[in-house]
């Protein structure tokens, strides 16, 4: 079976009307969904069980057995209060398909279709709480067009990988348009970032173009690195929308910085 025959039809139509293209991929949260409910049903139906038998072998003056099920039924509600404080059951039914031109968003409430023109904006974060967590995603799209926020998480199976998808679709439309704003002698942001002919500023704090080292996105952090152990700006990724886009713009202006004909000169704004 192709994938367009797996793809129901309300997805299809709503992708031929904005001409989003073949489809490549569908990010399903709903078994994972059904996982989640599963494993936390089976947490509470354990506790209960636990708690009786618990009750049952005090109230017959069997302290030892007693105890030893009050204290597993306390095991078992602990595994289901740090699974829902880990946001352990999805949102929602939530089907994400990526098409060669854009995604449709499969909801309850309704069947959203967007191009890749349509979004506005992106935003991709990954944290490890500890060394050896796994890195949890988060990915938030605006559209530009009504403004609605799209936002996903590990309810996703393989959230990164949409996220960087979207990411890239998003940058490569952006960053030419952000250069040229930045050639007219204009001020682009990027969260709390401001990127202009003189270099990148956050808060005040300003790195002139030639200092310029490299800017990265790691842990969660995006960071401008300068040369000459100058200190770096830094900001969480989850609050710097359009990361990629401001990193590979960075890395644009700072390698015409780096070309043969010199230092990089952004020429004044006509008049």
């Amino acid at each position: 079976m192709s994938l367009s025959q797996q793809v129901s039809g309300s997805v299809l139509e709503r992708a031929g009307t904005r001409g989003l293209g073949e489809p490549v991929r569908a990010f399903d949260a709903r078994p994972g969904l059904r996982r989640a409910a599963a494993r936390l049903a089976g947490l509470v139906l354990a506790t209960v069980v636990f708690v009786l038998v618990a009750a049952v072998c005090l109230a017959e003056r069997r302290s030892a057995p007693g105890v030893a099920a009050a204290l597993t039924a306390a095991v078992f509600a602990g595994a289901a209060g740090r699974s829902l404080r880990r946001g352990g059951l999805p949102a929602g039914r939530v089907v994400v398909h990526l098409f060669t031109g854009g995604l449709v968003v499969d909801e309850p409430g309704g069947t959203l279709a967007y191009g890749w023109d349509d979004l506005a904006s992106v935003t991709v974060s990954g944290v490890r709480p500890a060394a050896r967590a796994r890195t949890r995603w988060r990915v938030t799209a605006v559209a530009g067009e009504d403004g609605r926020v799209l936002a996903f998480g590990d309810e996703l199976p393989d959230v990164r990988a949409l996220g960087e998808t979207v990411a890239a679709e998003v940058t490569r439309r952006l960053v030419p348009r952000a250069l040229e704003a930045v050639e007219a002698g204009e001020t682009v942001r990027f969260g709390a970032f401001s990127v202009d002919r003189d270099g990148v500023g956050k808060e005040g704090e300003r790195v002139a173009w030639p200092a310029v080292r490299e800017v990265l996105i790691e842990n969660g952090m995006v960071t401008v690195h300068p040369h000459g152990g100058m200190p770096a700006l830094a900001a969480m990724a989850v609050r710097t929308p359009d990361a990629f886009a401001f990193a590979e713009l960075c890395g644009e202006i700072t390698a015409r910085e780096a070309g043969p004909d010199g230092p990089w000169r952004v020429p004044p704004p006509r008049r």
